[in-house]
């Protein structure tokens, strides 16, 4: 399978809450990292561990999917959920080896607002 279709049946796995069923997609010893809140999952089952507590009922929205001429994957998903008031946008830098995900890195930010200040300079979409 292309490393971009790996990373598009991982976020429609996660959209389906089917965290489990990932385990095909990723290495026995996948490093995730998220720097923005700077922790680390050290192992395929500590990353399913935790989105399995997250819940089953977010939506993964692939905004942008694009491999990199150093083998890599970068996906931006819009991030949301109907018990959750916020969303996020997840920008997540994928590598593999054989077939499979090894390291993933990923920078959450919060959907916002626009800050009052800024209202004359920029128009919201």
């Amino acid at each position: 399978m292309k490393t971009t279709e790996i990373v598009k049946e991982l976020w429609a796995r996660f959209s389906l809450g089917k965290y489990v069923d990932c385990e095909a997609l990723l290495h026995e010893n996948l490093r995730v990292v998220w720097p923005t809140s700077r922790e680390c999952y050290e192992s395929r089952n500590d990353f399913i561990v935790v989105n399995e507590a997250f819940g089953k009922d977010w939506t993964f929205e692939i905004l942008s999917l694009e491999e990199t001429t150093s083998d890599k994957v970068v996906s931006v998903v819009h991030v949301s959920s109907p018990s959750c008031p916020d969303s996020f946008y997840a920008t997540s830098i994928f590598s593999f080896a054989s077939g499979v995900i090894t390291n993933m890195e990923t920078y959450w930010a919060f959907q916002d607002k626009q800050p009052e200040w800024r209202r004359n300079f920029s128009k919201v979409y």
